[in-house]
């Protein structure tokens, strides 16, 4: 008996040790989406609409940069120059997991249309970048960051027969990609919605 309670403390002390390294990840990402509710806050006549599923590819993003830097600290560890290889490792590691946390934050905070202030805020789309935003790496820059679209400005609302919204305008074009055509349906009303509310339109198009 002793031994099986010794074995399931053992047990216990592994996953504990296990989970660590992920906690900056998950306390990076908490501060930043409270930072983003507070920046954003919903009123009496916002909408927000988030899809959970959407959280996989940034946790999975995570996830994978923490167990990678610490199979690369593992491994640079023995060599001749650890003292100083280890070091920057970790920095990397922490810096690609801290902005990969900023991306779920932003994922979960999903898309808030805000009739009351005419805007609509998205996360990033990448689609939109140009060669010259990839070459000064604005793509891994802007992660976690939002798009603030004034709903007066757009000029045209589409939908892919899969699960994207596209907004169009003089601001050029911005999607949003859901997990389901339930929630690109529902984002699609709360910005049809919303854009008839700050202006008379008679048919944005589909």
């Amino acid at each position: 008996m002793a031994t099986r309670k010794q074995d399931s403390a053992d047990e216990q002390w592994v996953l504990l040790m296990s989970a660590i390294p992920f906690i900056p990840f998950f306390v990076v990402a908490m501060r930043h989406y409270k930072r983003m509710r507070a920046a954003f806050p919903d009123t009496g006549t916002s909408q927000r609409i988030f899809d959970t599923m959407n959280l996989i590819p940034p946790l999975s993003t995570g996830s994978a940069l923490v167990i990678a830097t610490l199979c690369l600290v593992y491994h640079v560890s023995r060599w001749s120059i650890a003292v100083l290889a280890v070091p920057l490792v970790m920095l990397a590691g922490i810096w690609l997991s801290c902005l990969a946390a900023r991306w779920a934050a932003a994922t979960y905070f999903g898309v808030l249309v805000d009739p009351a202030n005419d805007t609509v805020l998205l996360p990033k789309d990448m689609a939109s970048y140009g060669i010259a935003d990839y070459l000064n790496v604005q793509f891994i820059r802007d992660l976690g960051e939002v798009d603030i679209i004034h709903l007066s400005s757009i000029t045209k609302i589409t939908r892919e027969a899969g699960k994207r919204v596209y907004i169009h305008g003089p601001f050029g074009s911005r999607a949003m990609t859901f997990s389901n055509k339930q929630k690109r349906d529902e984002c699609l009303a709360a910005i049809e919605h919303g854009a008839r509310g700050v202006r008379p339109v008679t048919d944005f198009g589909y």
